[in-house]
């Protein structure tokens, strides 16, 4: 009797753990399918941002110190007010051997902020993290992917990196021009860097306005006078 009462406690015990995983499982796969309807509803497929992508070879923050403007992005979840920003302008600069400094002006609701920060460069120095100075928006790991330091420059963000170590959950694109209006030569290279990098176009990412210049004062760190 009493083997039989342990047999079929033992049975439950099974029962109740097949449950539980399969349970997990279908959560983890309603879970999945939610977020790619998300992303497929917003216009652009997120998943292909999921997997972290390699640096650019040859990448030197030097050559890319002074004015940039941020021209389009998929801006990540912890910050998706930044799609209302207008008129963004980017300056890098050095300020140790080991950080840059960088500093974003934007328009927002007709008035101008800056927002000032550091990034510490790992190895290659494509690879920064960047402190996060308006809680949760802001810090995370940004990789340089592409670009030309006179004409263009894709960063790819991540604010959020998934248990994976290899794949992020949040997901950035920043795309910067030297120009404040880029001509469709630049345009059109841009386009075909990101097409190789993730198979999208830029009519599938967020258009920054620019409008009215804010015309930040200083720029940050030493940066070169032939920038200005």
């Amino acid at each position: 009797m009493e083997e039989n009462n342990e047999s079929t406690q033992f049975e439950q015990r099974s029962y109740n753990l097949v449950d539980s995983i399969v349970s997990h499982t279908i959560m983890l796969l309603l879970w999945t399918i939610l977020l790619v309807f998300t992303s497929l509803s917003n216009g652009l497929d997120e998943t292909v941002l999921w997997k972290i992508p390699k640096p650019m070879k040859g990448f030197q923050w030097q050559q890319h110190f002074g004015r940039w403007y941020n021209q389009f992005r998929k801006a990540p979840c912890s910050w998706s007010g930044a799609l209302e920003f207008t008129d963004n302008e980017l300056f890098f600069g050095p300020e140790t051997k080991q950080s840059i400094l960088f500093s974003l002006t934007m328009r927002n609701r007709g008035i101008c902020n800056t927002i000032t920060s550091r990034a510490f460069l790992q190895s290659p120095e494509a690879i920064t993290k960047a402190e996060d100075t308006i809680a949760g928006g802001f810090g995370g790991l940004y990789v340089q992917v592409a670009g030309d330091p006179k004409l263009f420059g894709i960063a790819y963000g991540c604010t959020k990196l998934n248990v994976l170590g290899d794949k992020c959950d949040d997901p950035s694109i920043t795309i910067r021009t030297r120009m404040r209006f880029p001509d469709k030569r630049v345009i059109a290279m841009i386009h075909d860097a990101l097409m190789q990098l993730w198979g999208i176009g830029v009519d599938e990412l967020h258009r920054v306005q620019h409008i009215q210049p804010c015309f930040q004062q200083q720029p940050v760190g030493k940066l070169n006078k032939q920038w200005w």
